[in-house]
């Protein structure tokens, strides 16, 4: 549609009598939905150039040393350019070639302004920024936060990106890179706007991973619960979170399956006996995170120890309730 414009205006100029010269030029952007957009080493930008049939719309690549290679013209600085500002230096280079070239660029594909986002979000990986993007829209480009996420977000920067204005921002002797931390609640809840930051190029952001303990079997809710800023708690507090014991629950006979180094496969079985310490007659056990409390029902009161076991196949599947 643009090149038929401009050929309508030049044909309209020939015909009474102006010369291409004397036709104002006109400016034709393709680059609406990324005005700000700066462009990088790696970038691919498509340039078409209406009166030189060498360019076609060919996309072209930005080397690492921030140039790109251009017929006619050779190489041209394209890094730290938006690509109005791109055509502008291509239009003055092109005249001699063209008295008054018309110009229209595009961005095909962003390569430059990766940033990282790691850890408790639906989709890790590398995005491109294309444009300003805070925090909370990075986070929502990746799928937004897992149901297991901690309330932890580390944010880490390149020395050469500029300051990171958060509280408790620190440079890393070692490397330069600043890092900090940011609040889950404080982002979502809007407690402080100001931890909304300006996400930058070569940001790495990292979600952390709540601590979970399970409450499985015989309750009225049954799942994974996160424990936020505490490191433990007891089991009638794990029992109060699953809404209590369902029907036909069997609390003497439940098991803690405790994980005695987080790293280790293998599980202890503790008994415990609910009844007991619900009635006050024997003390509250304290459960950590990866803990699981198992309560049977009556019709596995006998259960054995494979039988717990087996009940740990089922943890996969379940809900984890945040909100500790």
């Amino acid at each position: 549609m643009h090149k038929r414009i401009v050929i309508v205006v030049l044909v309209l100029a020939f015909h009474i009598g102006l010369s291409p010269a004397d036709a104002q030029p006109l400016k034709v952007h393709s680059n609406a939905a990324t005005p700000a957009y700066t462009l990088g080493p790696e970038d691919e930008i498509a340039v078409s150039v209406v009166e030189l049939p060498e360019f076609s719309s060919k996309s072209y690549h930005i080397d690492a040393d921030g140039s790109i290679s251009l017929p006619l013209i050779g190489r041209v600085q394209a890094t730290g350019l938006t690509l109005a500002q791109f055509e502008g230096e291509l239009s003055a280079k092109l005249r001699s070639q063209v008295q008054n070239p018309h110009v229209t660029t595009s961005l095909v594909q962003t390569r430059s302004q990766p940033v990282s986002v790691m850890g408790a979000v639906n989709l890790p990986g590398t995005q491109q920024l294309q444009g300003a993007k805070s925090l909370f829209d990075v986070l929502a480009s990746s799928g937004g936060l897992k149901a297991d996420a901690g309330d932890a977000i580390t944010i880490t920067r390149e020395a050469d990106e500029g300051p990171l204005n958060l509280p408790g921002a620190m440079p890393d002797p070692a490397n330069g890179r600043i890092s900090a931390q940011v609040s889950v609640h404080d982002l979502v809840d809007l407690k402080d706007p100001r931890v909304n930051i300006l996400i930058r190029p070569r940001d790495q952001i990292s979600v952390s991973r709540a601590k979970v303990l399970y409450v499985i079997g015989n309750v009225k809710k049954a799942g994974g619960f996160t424990l936020s800023d505490k490191n433990s708690i007891s089991t009638l507090e794990a029992l109060a979170l699953a809404e209590g014991l369902a029907p036909n629950a069997q609390p003497k006979s439940a098991k803690i399956l405790w994980r005695t180094d987080p790293s280790a496969t293998t599980r202890v079985q503790i008994p415990v006996n609910l009844k007991r310490i619900l009635s006050g007659k024997s003390e509250d056990i304290q459960l950590s995170a990866g803990d699981i409390l198992y309560v049977p029902d009556n019709a596995t009161r006998r259960m054995t120890s494979r039988a717990a076991e087996t009940a740990l196949a089922t943890i996969s599947g379940l809900i984890i309730w945040r909100g500790l």
